[in-house]
């Protein structure tokens, strides 16, 4: 790799700019914005809804509650009283996340008119919320149960500040625009409208049936008198929509008579509670499922910050379940490529062949106010992992044209790493961190605070991440393979070649004795970052290690320092800056772990991976519905807790959390795919204690699929081929023997 001539190869940021990027970013990342750890979700394609436990959206400035699409806010309150009271919470459920019910009862209530006061514990309140095609619509059927007649005012507060949500997130000034006077039907509807800088009407519709007895721009009241035991229905139909004069719609998300996403996804069957595990990981990514305008779905990073497709979140997601479902992962390369960088643009931190970090809809982003305008690309290691997914993609379907469609990306992709990758030409993959507009920290740990030495001072950049370096690794060694398979043996030796020439240099540079891993990273002047993290057990992923090495560095991944009991901590506890209460330095993400789960079976660390995989199974066991968050705390686990404690500002659902367990799960199975050799190699398959007896169905291969059965006997894992479609080679393999496996 050599340094782009249009960079400047180094910057010596003073202590003082240091600390004001520190307080910058951790004032405005979306880790400090809080959502709340109860919040409901409802999602339908580009359309989601945030509310409280009993349904309401109520204003607060820190919490991302509210009705968005396109990145903007279009209902900012939603609240429901009786008369003038806020219903008292009995229970919540919700499903795949299209559909939320609420149950509510009433406090002891005031009369209205000259109805008399209402005994508590007398009015049932029932919400049945859905997401629809563009809307949402809301049941609400209230029913007395005293013996006198009620008389109840029902009332519903709305409002509207199509905020965009990166100014929500304090990410960018408060949104441009003015409000519109509300349009009022007749007590049947209610049209909230605001008029964009970027010349768009935006509007809010909502509809009510039966009629309101009293309707304005800001609240609905229904004068409701019931007998004892009678029930009243009242509708409501919430539409956002946009459109230069207020017309258009929402956009669509077309699936009807369409199987979801899970329906189409392999099975896991055996223990009931791993199944509802596994269950609610896919579950999740089907409510995270999001459709790009041009049709190509893809999993949205997470709710609420981050529906909009994310290069790294979305190819890793996508990558985590390709062993369940691979048409996700065709599509997300495909819009990947599609809005890969072809130009310089350092507003945007874009460059020729690069893959973006994230596109956003809302008027911010149509304005050019913020480098998501609409693509940002500031992301050092969306362009390596789009490489890894294209190959990891082949290795289960053996889709080789979706690889000659996208050989120019590819090549460019692969020139953006020679040509912009490497900043001060020392050989790796580095980002400046020079980025007044955008992530100072451009990994996945890009929190502004993340990347710290063992004094505690912010790394200096350039910044070139040890697990990104693996990345590469593996980048170059399974796109080789892939030109092997095109017939281009001349560009895959070249690669092959610089992924050797890496591996040595890595060895000689990144390793520390004396921590027992890998640094964090190298910053200006090749200064190691010298404290001990999780980025160091990622690299055994990616297949860079020596196995002398990666045996030292599983042993130092289970200390108690770094292993909290729930997995592997961002950061050692013995680290100066460690918080197990912080974004990325102490705290446990579920990805992360399953990434070097991952990695220690690679190697053959079963024991270790096991304990890995017992951290993350009790964590996603002890939370709501099973739901695994972006998140938790990294405090030491104790015998009396049930879950680990929880990190408050988490997403909640969030896409590479959600698939993590899921790809946990495959990695135990030992399941490795070669789709153009018909083959499915089943490598050391290795079982919890608590678990005998597993069985996976229509894994598919190519154009075949298997059903699996993995029993134990004694202390080997048997496999049985319960059935088969197709011509497809099922092959087990000892532990060590990796050759052509793992691409």
């Amino acid at each position: 790799m050599t340094a782009a001539s249009s960079q400047s190869s180094k910057t010596d940021l003073t202590p003082q700019q240091h600390e004001a990027i520190e307080k910058a970013f951790t004032q405005k990342h979306a880790s400090r914005k809080r959502v709340g750890l109860d919040a409901m979700v409802l999602k339908r394609g580009g359309i989601f809804l945030v509310c409280d436990q009993r349904g309401d959206i109520v204003p607060d400035r820190d919490a991302g509650l509210g009705l968005f699409h396109n990145d903007t806010r279009f209902l900012s309150l939603y609240e429901l009283t009786l008369n003038g009271r806020v219903p008292m919470f009995l229970s919540n459920e919700q499903d795949v996340g299209t559909v939320i019910v609420h149950d509510l009862e009433n406090e002891d209530l005031p009369g209205v008119g000259h109805g008399s006061e209402i005994p508590a514990h007398t009015l049932a309140l029932h919400r049945e919320r859905r997401a629809e095609e563009n809307a949402v619509t809301e049941h609400i059927r209230l029913t007395n149960f005293a013996m006198e007649t009620a008389e109840v005012r029902l009332s519903l507060r709305f409002a509207a500040d199509f905020a965009d949500l990166l100014a929500i997130r304090g990410m960018a000034k408060d949104t441009p625009g003015r409000s519109l006077e509300p349009q009022v039907e007749a007590g049947r509807a209610v049209r909230l409208r605001f008029a964009g800088e970027d010349d768009c009407t935006r509007f809010t519709l909502l509809a009510f049936s039966p009629a309101a007895n009293r309707l304005d721009g800001a609240c609905a009241q229904f004068d409701l008198q019931l007998s004892p035991g009678q029930t009243q229905d009242i509708t409501v139909v919430i539409t956002p929509g946009e459109g230069s004069a207020g017309g258009g719609q929402a956009g669509t998300d077309e699936r009807d008579g369409e199987c979801s996403w899970v329906e189409q996804a392999a099975e896991v069957t055996g223990d009931s509670v791993l199944e509802k595990v596994i269950q609610r990981g896919l579950l999740d990514l089907e409510l995270l499922r999001t459709q790009d305008p041009d049709g190509s779905h893809y999993f949205a990073g997470g709710v609420p910050w981050f529906v909009t497709l994310f290069g790294r979140d979305s190819i890793w997601s996508a990558m985590e379940v390709c062993a369940y479902q691979t048409a996700i992962a065709a599509q997300t390369l495909r819009l990947l490529a599609k809005y890969q960088a072809d130009e310089l643009d350092d507003y945007r931190s874009a460059q020729p062949g690069k893959i973006l970090h994230e596109r956003r809809r809302g008027q911010l982003a149509h304005l050019g106010a913020i480098p998501q305008s609409p693509t940002y690309y500031g992301s050092v290691d969306s362009t390596p992992l789009f490489l890894i997914l294209l190959t990891e993609y082949v290795r289960w379907t053996g889709d080789l044209e979706l690889v000659r469609g996208l050989r120019p990306q590819l090549e460019r992709a692969l020139e953006w790493i020679d040509r912009y990758g490497d900043s001060d030409g020392d050989g790796y993959l580095d980002y400046g961190g020079r980025y007044p507009q955008g992530l100072v920290n451009q990994g996945w740990k890009d929190s502004g605070d993340a990347i710290v030495n063992e004094d505690g001072t912010l790394a200096t950049p350039p910044i070139a991440l040890a697990e990104v370096q693996g990345y590469l690794f593996r980048a170059w060694s399974s796109t080789a393979k892939l030109l092997e398979r095109l017939g281009d043996g001349s560009a895959a030796a070249q690669l092959v070649a610089k992924a050797a020439a890496l591996r040595e240099r890595f060895e000689r540079d990144f390793w520390s004795q004396e921590l027992g891993c890998y640094v964090l990273a190298l910053q200006q002047d090749r200064r190691p970052a010298k404290v001990v993290s999780s980025n160091s057990g990622q690299v055994l992923w990616s297949g860079l290690p020596s196995k002398q090495r990666a045996a030292q560095l599983a042993r130092r991944l289970m200390a108690d320092d770094l292993f909290s009991g729930w997995g592997v901590r961002t950061l050692s506890s013995k680290e100066l800056r460690y918080n197990p209460m912080s974004y990325h330095l102490g705290s446990v993400w579920p990805h992360d772990n399953a990434i070097i789960l991952t990695g220690l079976r690679r190697y053959g660390h079963n024991s270790e991976a096991l304990r890995v995989f017992a951290g993350l199974y009790a964590a996603a066991r002890g939370f709501r519905d099973h739901r695994m968050p972006e998140l938790y705390c990294g405090f030491a686990k104790r015998p009396r807790d049930r879950h680990p404690a929880r990190y408050p500002v988490s997403c909640s659902p969030q896409a590479w959390a959600a698939g993590a367990l899921p790809y946990a799960l495959i990695s135990l199975l030992g399941l490795h795919p070669d789709a153009c050799g018909g083959c499915l190699y089943i490598r050391d398959p290795c079982l919890p204690d608590w678990l005998d007896k597993v069985s996976t169905r229509e894994v598919r291969v190519g154009q075949a699929s298997v059903d699996l059965t993995f029993v134990r006997q004694g202390t080997r894992i048997e496999v049985e081929v319960e059935r088969r479609r197709g011509d497809l080679e099922v092959k087990r393999v000892g532990g060590f023997e990796t050759d052509g496996l793992d691409w």
